[in-house]
């Protein structure tokens, strides 16, 4: 019993720290045209959205539409890799959960 508490214990210290690191790794995207910039975190949380104000007319809307979500999905895609990529720098799931 003693050893499963430990096991836990030490699961969610690993947890802990993968969150945090994911947390403080920003991940930076940016349109074809460098009017918008996107950051996220490895942790899938948006950071910041910078658009230029040339984009905020009326008639670029739809544009500024494609473009928004095209960085996004950019910006939250590199965000998942990375987070993939540090989890397996860890052992992996299986390594976390520590073989329960």
């Amino acid at each position: 019993m003693l050893g499963k508490a430990k096991q836990l214990y030490k699961l969610k210290k690993q947890a802990t720290a993968l969150q945090k690191e994911l947390a403080q790794t920003v991940i930076e995207a940016t349109s074809p045209d460098e009017l918008i910039k996107v950051e996220v975190g490895a942790d899938q949380k948006l950071k910041s959205i910078d658009i230029d104000p040339s984009y905020l007319l009326p008639e670029k809307k739809e544009q500024l539409e494609m473009q928004l979500k095209n960085v996004l999905s950019s910006a939250l895609s590199q965000s998942q890799q990375v987070a993939a990529n540090k989890m397996k720098e860890m052992g992996g799931l299986e390594e976390l959960m520590g073989g329960m």
